[in-house]
């Protein structure tokens, strides 16, 4: 089972570096691990090296049927797990970087009011990056994602809770930090290479996307995307809460804030799973409380 989700997390990551970094193992156990799985299978899985990762026909197939155990592993335990209504066991929550700590977010605050209702509940939060949430729920790995999903997946659920929003930024060390906003240009900006974020970037609806013509640097996850706008090499979109304190010392300029957007943040449920009764009990709990905390806000911002 180890070495098969150790594989699972090469391919899913597309690379053994980026896998390392996920399991936190070095590159010579990846490996032997990899290794030690293709001799048990009797077959090589996959082309590693100079050339770069390869997934071969063999490798897809254990690929699949490994992703198929873990989701049938899953769904035992959750069934076992719900035989009554005193539900005992976990619920598994998948949360997008940079969530957590959104100002918008009142992610603690649903927990405990889960936690009232249902005490023996055991949570376990993991925090992931782009689209790795919505393809875990999707497998039956997660009960409940928190996060930004553009493709409607087919037999997945949403709920709006709140939105992000980011800003247009470069660097005080940039060329465009000390030229006026109604000076820069569509091909000024054109020139310029924009952070994307890889193969992650089709998760944002990104306006006006005909500006960045200049690809620069990747940066996967939000503080990774802000280190490298940091670092003036770049400019890029950046979630304006993980930027605020940059901001507001001078270290970032916005750029252009007509270009500012927002995209929502919703909860992820697969609505055909063993244990979504009670994913979507989390689920409304999350909405209920996002809805209070927006209207006492709006009642304030009245008075």
């Amino acid at each position: 089972m180890k070495l098969l989700r150790c594989f699972c997390t090469i391919v899913d990551e597309g690379s053994f570096t980026s896998a390392q970094a996920t399991l936190n193992l070095s590159q010579s156990v990846l490996s032997d691990y990899l290794k030690t799985l293709e001799v048990r299978l009797g077959t090589t899985l996959c082309q590693r090296g100079p050339k770069g990762f390869k997934l071969f026909s063999e490798g897809q197939v254990v690929y699949e049927a490994a992703k198929e155990l873990f989701a049938s592993i899953e769904t035992f335990k959750q069934k076992a797990w719900t035989i009554n209504d005193n539900v005992h066991g976990e619920l598994v929550i998948g949360v997008q970087d940079s969530v957590i700590d959104n100002p918008d977010a009142f992610i603690p605050e649903a927990i405990e009011r889960f936690a009232e209702y249902h005490p023996n509940i055991r949570f376990r939060l993991e925090v992931m990056l782009g689209l790795q949430m919505p393809g875990k729920v999707a497998d039956g790995l997660i009960n409940v994602g928190i996060g930004m999903v553009t493709d409607q997946f087919e037999h997945l659920g949403f709920e709006p809770l709140f939105e992000e929003t980011f800003v247009l930024c470069c660097s005080r060390k940039h060329p465009l930090a000390n030229v006026p906003d109604h000076l820069i240009t569509e091909e000024d900006i054109g020139e310029t290479p924009f952070c994307n974020r890889g193969h992650l970037e089709g998760i944002l609806p990104n306006p006006d996307m005909h500006y960045f013509r200049t690809p620069g640097d990747i940066g996967q996850g939000a503080h990774a995307k802000l280190a490298l706008v940091l670092s003036g090499r770049n400019i890029g979109y950046v979630l304006r809460h993980v930027a605020r304190h940059h901001i507001e010392s001078g270290a970032l300029r916005v750029i252009k804030p007509q270009l500012t957007y927002s995209a929502p943040i919703n909860a992820v449920t697969k609505l055909n799973s063993p244990k979504f009764k009670l994913a979507q009990r989390f689920v409304d709990s999350l909405v209920d409380i996002h809805m209070e905390k927006s209207t006492t806000a709006m009642r304030a911002v009245a008075d």
